[in-house]
């Protein structure tokens, strides 16, 4: 069995630059790959400085799907430190005390996925 060496997230939406742009926006995010090819759009994000390490694929779709029940995570130091863009795209809500110990700030992306920042137990 071979092991598992590296994951990515992939996002369908008719939204691709306004879901690029607020990934990018929000956690600094780098653009790695983009093309705009007939019937083939997107982009491949990754986290800044991780020698091009992919974390999330936003692919163009033509029409709009229901995300709801999904939800990303995104692990940071210290989700009080973590400074949201004062722009109306973030709207956020806490940071917030869990049972486990963890503090998470709560954000949907412009698709309505759910999004969590927080710092803390990664259980």
């Amino acid at each position: 069995m071979t092991a598992v060496v590296s994951m990515k997230t992939k996002i369908v939406t008719p939204r691709v630059e306004a879901t690029r742009d607020w990934y990018r926006d929000l956690f600094g995010l780098t653009v790695l790959e983009e093309w705009n090819e007939p019937n083939d759009c997107g982009c491949i994000l990754g986290l800044h400085g991780t020698a091009g390490e992919a974390t999330l694929e936003i692919y163009h779709g033509c029409r709009d799907y229901d995300f709801s029940g999904v939800g990303l995570q995104f692990r940071v130091e210290d989700v009080d430190a973590f400074a949201v863009p004062a722009d109306d795209r973030f709207r956020a809500r806490g940071p917030v005390s869990r049972p486990w110990g963890s503090r998470y700030l709560f954000l949907s992306d412009p698709n309505g996925i759910s999004i969590v920042v927080f710092s803390g137990s990664s259980l």
